[in-house]
């Protein structure tokens, strides 16, 4: 069992700081002296650009308060989870003219966490302080196995063009790498104990800890009045985890496609390879049958939402299709006769991922299943969206004997999905490079079950127990896209269930709006890309009052269209929150206009 010592919820209070920080180098403190005064007015600035309530009165930041703060460093006592303390790299004023910038004035500091374990990684992050603060601070999250230092410098989830970036709106903005440097698709890390722990969420209140010091120090104020955090897939699964575990240091969190149950993800990664390895071969779908499922969905089900239009927005009727859907697809007698039809073992492939994944023992927070994908309901699998993520190489590449093939212990040619899934077992449970991943059962793993219910402990975000934050008047807006091919869509939506199981219809109308959105995928896949303000609309709710609710209009910045009646570039569409979806209410609307929609639940 993991050591107490290392408990997400047992932290350390984060200290109150002295007249000077005990480790900072004088020079920083006279450039930058810290104010221990406590706010006295209610916390809320009143929006994005507008001026904060005195007497909260930060200090603008100029270049010698920004180059002093290299100097900084913070001890191990500092920081409430167990590390060796931070330092700084650099810290530089980049000027709102400078070559490429689009976030105005701001000082940008870069350093690291140090580890416990010396043979461990450090966390690398970056904080970027606005020379003039709104009073607000907002965290990224990153994507897959992180490994790769989220700057706090790019525009939201979803933002337009025209939408500015966090930074330009004042808010500090902060990241990190989860602890290691490696790149998305690498686990290889996990072999380190303190590494998996950072990447699994520690390394999210490590680096907000000394983000909170370096605001202190700098802007000459107690803290931030809003924290907020927004976060994609992995990042996603960040944001719920530091609601679940350190709910009075965040305010509100942005979700999208949250890979929440992280381990019955990465065991649906496993099961999917198995049905594609095992029998030679016999479950693979090549791209030619893979396309000839996927437009047969499409055919059976673009017009249940009353439009046909490239989207599959009403969920449940599609499914209800998806056994006669098979059937019309199956080859003769169930064995393989080309690619206009599909085997008995490549349906068996199909029913797998659009399937639950059951297991027969309980990972941490008593989950037993992970959701099935919406392949038999509008997600996509390859081309024109993806050149990776399918069954398997694309027309261009190895058929089925290369695709067998194993080299150094890896299956060089297998599917994305599984190819995560293969790192996971390998780095996260094993620790055996070499280790055939396709030999274990996801749902009944044998010798290796203790360990997988250990590891779902320091990865998982499937907590319901938000009671604190919910106290707190925390704030979730959540989207999740009905083609994602990554994360399963049903994996929120059980969450979302399980929610209101714990707290009632009526308790989380009050603090969480979860939106389902056809025809998106997982990033830039999908027919549909939904443009609109996530970080506006999350601080509106939270800062005015006002309730996104079924008012979120979404264009769409796709241009990759799969056939002539996808809205690609063009159409808009609402939010509707689950379980509605959007229902065109028939000609002469005009389809690519949201308000030619309703909100409906059949």
């Amino acid at each position: 069992m993991p050591d107490s010592r290392w408990s997400d919820r047992q932290v350390r209070p984060l200290p109150a700081l002295p007249a000077a920080l005990p480790a900072a180098n004088p020079a920083f403190l006279a450039a930058a002296p810290l104010s221990l005064a406590l706010l006295l007015t209610a916390c809320g600035s009143g929006g994005d650009d507008a001026d904060v309530t005195p007497p909260f009165k930060p200090a603008v930041i100029t270049a010698q308060s920004c180059s002093a703060a290299a100097a900084f460093t913070a001890t191990a006592a500092q920081i409430s989870l167990p590390s060796s303390g931070a330092e700084i790299a650099s810290a530089t004023l980049i000027a709102a003219d400078a070559a490429g910038n689009l976030n105005g004035s701001f000082c940008q500091v870069l350093g690291r966490i140090k580890p416990v374990d010396p043979t461990a990684p450090v966390i690398n992050f970056e904080v970027n302080l606005p020379a003039t603060w709104n009073g607000k601070m907002l965290q990224y999250g990153g994507g897959g196995f992180d490994g790769v230092l989220i700057t706090g410098l790019d525009p939201t989830n979803f933002a337009g063009a025209d939408t500015p970036t966090p930074l330009t709106r004042g808010y500090v903005t902060l990241g990190d790498d989860s602890g290691h440097v490696g790149g998305i698709t690498n686990g290889s890390f996990a072999t380190s104990d303190e590494a998996l722990r950072n990447y699994g969420r520690q390394s999210l209140k490590k680096t907000q800890d000394v983000a909170r010091l370096l605001v202190r120090s700098l802007y000459q104020v107690d803290g931030p009045l809003k924290s907020y955090f927004i976060g994609s897939s992995t990042g996603g699964r960040d944001a719920l985890s530091a609601a679940q575990n350190w709910p009075d240091s965040y305010d509100a969190i942005f979700i999208n496609r949250p890979a929440l149950n992280y381990t019955g993800l990465r065991l649906s990664n496993i099961q999917l390879g198995r049905s594609i390895f095992q029998n030679g071969g016999a479950g693979w779908l090549n791209p030619a049958k893979t396309a000839l499922l996927l437009n047969a969905v499409m055919a059976s089900c673009d017009t249940l939402d009353g439009v046909q239009d490239g989207l599959i927005a009403n969920l449940p009727a599609c499914k209800a299709r998806a056994d006669a859907t098979l059937s019309s697809l199956r080859c003769p007698n169930g064995t393989d006769g080309g690619d206009t039809c599909l085997s008995d073992p490549q349906i068996a492939t199909v029913r797998t991922m659009a399937s639950p994944l059951q297991l027969s023992y309980p990972l941490v927070n008593g989950v037993t299943r992970y959701g099935g994908y919406n392949l038999m309901a509008g997600m996509v699998f390859g081309p024109p969206y993806s050149s990776s993520r399918n069954f398997g190489p694309n027309g261009t590449g190895p058929q089925a004997p290369n695709y067998l093939a194993v080299t150094s212990g890896t299956r060089a040619n297998a599917p994305n999905a599984y190819l995560t899934g293969d790192q996971w077992m390998k780095f996260f449970i094993t620790r055996d490079a070499a280790f055939n991943t396709t030999s274990v059962d996801p749902a009944n793993p044998g010798s290796w079950q203790q360990r997988i219910i250990d590891v779902s402990t320091q990865t998982d975000a499937a907590s319901t127990d938000l009671d604190r934050f919910f106290a707190r008047g925390g704030r979730i807006v959540w989207t999740h896209g009905t083609a994602d091919e990554v994360v399963s869509t049903d994996s929120s939506v059980e969450y979302y269930q399980a929610l209101v199981a714990r707290y009632g219809q009526a308790k989380i109308d009050a603090a969480v709006r979860f939106y389902l959105i056809p025809g998106n995928g997982h990033g830039d896949t999908g027919p549909f890309i939904p443009v609109f303000d996530s970080l506006g609309i999350l601080s509106d709710w939270v800062e005015k009052g006002i309730d996104p609710a079924d008012k979120i209009i979404a264009g769409n910045s796709q241009t990759k269209a799969a056939a002539d009646t996808s809205p690609a570039g063009t159409a808009k569409r609402p939010l509707c929150r689950y379980p509605t979806w959007p229902k065109y209410v028939g000609a002469p609307a005009d389809p690519n206009q949201a308000g030619s929609f309703t909100c409906a639940s059949s």
